[in-house]
């Protein structure tokens, strides 16, 4: 697939606190293409184990230089990159999100990571290790730990370990880190401060902390929720993060669809992400937008005319 243009100058990007998916997505790409990598902030807790293991070199802003082509991966909306600013004319957005309509975009919907994409896109005979672990890592965590995924998803795993030499236990100890003392007392004060409410026989849980708002999620998850939200205000910012369990599809829960849905109502918002993992951000009161995610939730359990029996 000719997508990208080989002779131009290139940036490759990709979305605050970047993930296995994303830093993989790059590092595989930034090997096949001569061009530079730049994030608009360091890695998340996954990625930066990753990024130091594949030494991938990046560039944090001010960005010093202009490039003829910019290559933004994982990244469904220019709110993302901030403070990055590509010119639109000149992007390429690769991803498997639905892209809100910005730069000349290739879209997956079908597939559940960016890598599986790029992988797709340039089909190598042989691949390095050290890119066949990144690529895995970014389908690992992408379908958390393969709870997600299609024969598709598989069929490509396979094909890409088959291709490298590397194996998911490779993976794991790259990625693999102990939560910091910070995160477990925010997991903490997350639980304590957490209420729940059922809809139809789905429990519900939401909660406030400062921070780690997705771990905090996902601790929600393992206490019993079955939807889980978890807010921060950041000045006069909010930020919401969600999870659901992995069952959430086979019931056509889409909690990205439904942030999306939300931000396209309100001005200064951003919304979206996959079925069981979504985010949502911008300019306003976080209790105000919890109260309308947790109702957008109970009302699409309601429209959707599901229901899950009590055990």
């Amino acid at each position: 697939m000719d997508i990208i243009r080989p002779h131009l100058k290139t940036l490759f990007l990709s979305h605050q606190n970047a993930d296995p998916d994303a830093i993989g997505s790059l590092y595989f790409l930034q090997n096949r293409y001569d061009g530079d990598v730049a994030l608009p902030n360091p890695p998340d807790r996954k990625g930066k184990p990753l990024a130091e293991y594949l030494c991938m070199e990046y560039i944090l802003p001010p960005l010093r230089e202009e490039y003829e082509q910019y290559v933004i991966l994982d990244t469904p909306n220019p709110s993302q990159l901030e403070p990055i600013n590509p010119p639109e004319e000149k992007t390429i957005i690769i991803d498997h999100h639905p892209v809100d309509g910005w730069g000349r975009e290739i879209y997956s919907e079908d597939r559940t990571s960016c890598a599986e994409i790029v992988f797709d896109m340039e089909d190598p005979d042989v691949l390095a290790r050290d890119e066949g672990i990144g690529l895995l890592a970014g389908i690992l965590t992408d379908t958390s730990g393969f709870r997600r995924g299609d024969s598709k998803t598989f069929r490509t795993t396979a094909t890409i370990m088959e291709r490298s030499g590397a194996d998911i236990q490779d993976v794991y100890q790259v990625i693999s880190s102990k939560r910091t003392y910070s995160e477990k007392i925010c997991r903490l004060k997350g639980a304590e401060r957490s209420s729940h409410i059922r809809e139809n026989g789905f429990l519900i849980a939401y909660t406030f902390v400062n921070s780690f708002e997705s771990s905090v999620c996902e601790m929600l998850l393992g206490a019993g929720a079955d939807i889980s939200f978890s807010g921060s205000q950041r000045g006069d910012d909010f930020l919401i993060s969600s999870r659901g369990r992995n069952d959430l599809i086979r019931y056509d829960l889409d909690l990205g669809r439904m942030f999306h849905n939300l931000a396209d109502e309100h001005e200064n918002i951003y919304g979206g992400g996959h079925y069981g993992a979504a985010v949502l951000k911008g300019e306003g009161d976080v209790t105000e937008y919890m109260k309308l995610v947790v109702d957008g939730s109970r009302d699409m359990i309601k429209e959707k005319e599901v229901s899950r029996p009590l055990e």
